[in-house]
């Protein structure tokens, strides 16, 4: 079991959480991707009244593909899920953690309409950044945005940040006033 699996299984313990899965095969293929992301849209949206959401990807691999391939693939997944967010920030989230560098740039940058951040700090030490953003799209401003880049913490370090930013949300704090370790 992967890394991002492990944290994923580990932010599951929390509880509070609708898992939301964006099926690979189905954003990769042209013909069923608009309906694939139109299916996931309506979920999250309805999920964020209650819950906290966790949006992941499907987790089988496909193992014999080429650089190339797995690139597309990559850009695909990555599009999508900028589709997701587009049309879901409306439902202003409390907060948005995301995984991988290009992933939560594109997020950042396309989902969140982010053109200047305030970096904040880092949520863990030397890994993970937080972030506010401070033009972006009216609902993202001043919403935290978390960036795990790459395979990087520990199999409870989705788990941590999560309950800090439930914690930090819950007693009405602003994050930027929090210590961030």
């Amino acid at each position: 079991m992967g890394l991002t699996t492990r944290k994923i299984a580990a932010a599951r313990t929390l509880g509070g959480l609708t898992e939301i899965e964006l099926d690979v095969p189905a954003v990769i293929d042209p013909v069923r991707r608009d309906a694939r992301i139109a299916a996931t849209v309506d979920p999250v949206r309805a999920a964020l009244r209650r819950s906290d959401v966790l949006l992941c990807t499907s987790r089988t691999l496909a193992r014999d593909l080429d650089a190339t391939t797995i690139l597309d693939v990559a850009r695909a997944v990555s599009a999508a899920l900028v589709d997701v967010v587009s049309a879901v920030r409306a439902a202003r989230p409390a907060w948005v953690v995301t995984k991988g560098g290009i992933t939560s740039h594109d997020i950042a940058v396309r989902g969140l309409q982010v053109r200047r951040a305030e970096v904040v700090g880092q949520v863990l030490p030397g890994m993970i950044s937080i972030l506010r953003p401070v033009d972006a799209a009216p609902e993202a401003i001043g919403m935290p945005y978390v960036v795990f880049a790459g395979n990087v913490g520990d199999d409870g370090s989705l788990a941590h940040v999560i309950d800090l930013l439930r914690r930090t949300h819950a007693a009405g704090d602003d994050i930027k006033e929090r210590p961030t370790s």
